[in-house]
C-alpha cells in the first residue's frame, strides 16, 4: 500500500477553502446513492489502516479501491463518485491506491474533524499526494447527533435509505462548519490543542516526542506541556501513552503478532518498556490481557 504524502499549502485557509469547494461541488451535482460499511468482523491484515474514531471516505473521482472487513470476511469493495465507505471506529480499511483517484476522507476526532483530499494519478508508483485541513470544535449538538445516528445504522443495518440521507446530511453539516464565522470558533489554543492532538493519533506508530511535536507545529517544547494541562487536564506522555495502548490492545485481541512486533507497531522499540506500561495502564501483562481477551485459549 502505498504511503500518503502531505502536501503543505500556505497559507492554511487556502487549503480549508480548497476542501470545502470541494466538498460543495461534490455536494452540489451528486446524491450519495450508495453507502458501504467495514466492519472489525475480521482481523485487520498488516498495513491495515485503523483508528479508534469513525472515518468517512467520499471519491469525487475515479474509483476508491479497498479492502475491509464484511460479514467477517476481508472484501474487496470499489466505491465511485455517489457513493460513500463508513468505517467505525477500532474498523479496519485498506486503501489500494492502483488507479487514477481523488478523494475525501474525513477524520471524527473526540472534539474535531479532520479532512484530507487525497489524489493519486493512473499507473503512478508515487506516493499519494494529500492535503490536509481542521474544523475545530466541530461537535455542535446536530453533528454530533447526525454522526451518533450514522454509527448506529453501521451496527444495525436496517433496509431503506436512512444510511444514504444520513451521509448526506453529515457532509452538509461539515459545510455548514466550514461556514461558521469566526467568532463561533474556540480560541487559538484549544484549535493548537487538537490539531496536536489529531497528529499524534495519526502518528502514534512513529517516534514522537514532545520535542518532535513541537518541532512539525513550530512551537517551544514547554508550550506543548502548557497546551496539555491546561486544555486537556493531562500531560503530553500521558496522552501519548494512552493513544499508544489503545492502538496495543486492538492488535492484542485481532492479531498474532510477538509482543515485540506489537510494540513496535505502537512507537515503542525498548519491549520491556512497554510491557511496564501496558501493566501500569491496565493493571495486567500484555499476555495476559490477550489470554483474558481470548477466553483463556492461549
Amino acid at each position: 500500500m502505498r504511503a500518503l504524502q502531505a502536501v503543505e499549502i500556505a497559507p492554511q485557509t487556502l487549503t480549508t477553502r480548497i476542501i470545502a469547494g470541494k466538498l460543495e461541488q461534490f455536494l452540489l451535482r451528486e446524491r450519495v446513492r450508495r453507502v458501504y460499511f467495514a466492519e472489525d468482523s475480521a482481523p485487520p491484515p498488516v498495513l491495515a489502516y485503523v483508528t479508534h474514531f469513525p472515518r468517512l471516505y467520499v471519491p469525487i473521482a475515479g474509483s476508491h479501491v479497498v479492502e475491509v472487513a464484511q460479514r467477517g470476511v476481508p472484501t474487496t469493495i470499489r466505491v465511485v463518485p455517489g457513493q460513500a465507505l463508513f468505517v467505525p471506529e477500532n474498523a479496519w480499511d485498506k486503501p489500494e491506491w492502483s488507479g487514477p483517484i481523488e478523494v475525501l476522507t474525513f477524520l471524527f476526532g473526540a472534539k474535531h474533524i479532520g479532512i484530507s483530499l487525497a489524489k493519486h494519478p493512473d499507473r503512478s508508483e508515487a506516493p499519494v499526494n494529500a492535503i490536509k485541513t481542521h474544523i475545530h470544535g466541530a461537535y455542535d449538538g446536530l453533528t454530533h447527533s447526525i454522526l451518533t445516528a450514522v454509527a448506529a445504522f453501521a451496527a444495525d443495518r436496517s433496509p431503506g435509505p436512512l444510511d444514504r440521507l444520513l451521509v448526506e446530511s453529515l457532509l452538509h453539516s461539515c459545510v455548514r462548519l466550514f461556514r461558521a464565522p469566526p467568532s463561533d470558533r474556540p480560541r487559538k489554543a484549544i484549535r493548537t490543542y487538537e490539531s496536536i492532538c489529531l497528529y499524534v493519533q495519526e502518528n502514534f506508530q512513529t517516534a514522537l516526542t514532545r520535542e518532535s511535536v513541537a518541532e512539525h507545529f513550530e512551537l517551544a517544547p514547554n508550550h506543548v506541556s502548557r497546551l496539555f494541562r491546561r486544555e486537556g487536564q493531562i500531560r503530553f506522555n500521558d496522552y501519548l501513552n494512552l493513544v499508544r495502548m489503545n492502538r496495543a490492545k486492538f492488535m492484542l485481541r485481532n492479531y498474532t503478532l510477538t509482543l515485540k512486533e506489537v510494540a513496535a507497531n505502537c512507537g515503542y522499540n525498548d519491549i520491556a518498556y512497554f510491557c511496564r506500561m501496558f501493566k501500569r495502564m491496565n493493571k495486567e501483562t500484555p499476555t495476559q490481557y490477550r489470554v483474558a481477551e481470548s477466553g483463556g485459549a492461549h
